[in-house]
């Protein structure tokens, strides 16, 4: 790892809103909204730290991660009002560029066999897709990568499990 305070190390500071010396302390951190048409979905390094808002879809969506860096993280949260009739396929840039972690999975299936509420892994062997499959209200999914992978860590509501592949 290089030194932080070295070259580029901060080219994503403009996502922060820090308070002047005559107050507005705190920290305000950027949101981009993605438009309910989309279908593909380009992740760019300038937006970690930012909140991707992703609202009822109107097909599937490809999201694609940028080039693993250290250091860059990204939060995708569901902002619809009920459940999407849509998938989040979310992919790495490289097929060498692996998932690693979890996310917990909460079954709201109150029609089925109950409320379960799980742990779904990565296998950190070929995991370079992540998809959620109908997300539902309360369903956020933050990556971060740590120069090598990117390590998932968030809960995913749905009816259906989600999958690393």
């Amino acid at each position: 790892m290089s030194n932080v305070n070295s070259g580029d190390a901060f080219t994503h500071m403009s996502n922060l809103h820090l308070g002047s010396s005559t107050g507005g302390g705190g920290l305000k951190v950027g949101l981009v909204t993605i438009a309910a048409a989309t279908t593909a979905y380009k992740v760019l390094s300038k937006n970690s730290g930012k909140l991707h808002a992703f609202p009822d879809l109107t097909g599937d969506c490809t999201i694609t991660l940028p080039t693993v860096e250290y250091g860059l993280t990204y939060t995708f949260m569901y902002t619809g009002a009920a459940a999407d009739a849509q998938d989040w396929i979310i992919k790495t840039s490289a097929i060498t560029e692996l998932f690693a972690g979890g996310v917990v999975f909460h079954d709201e299936d109150i029609g089925g066999a109950g409320i379960e509420v799980l742990a779904v892994y990565a296998d950190f062997s070929n995991d370079d897709t992540f998809t959620v499959l109908t997300p539902q209200v309360g369903t956020t999914v933050t990556l971060t990568s740590d120069g090598v992978s990117w390590l998932v860590n968030g809960m995913v509501i749905s009816n259906t499990v989600p999958t690393f592949a």
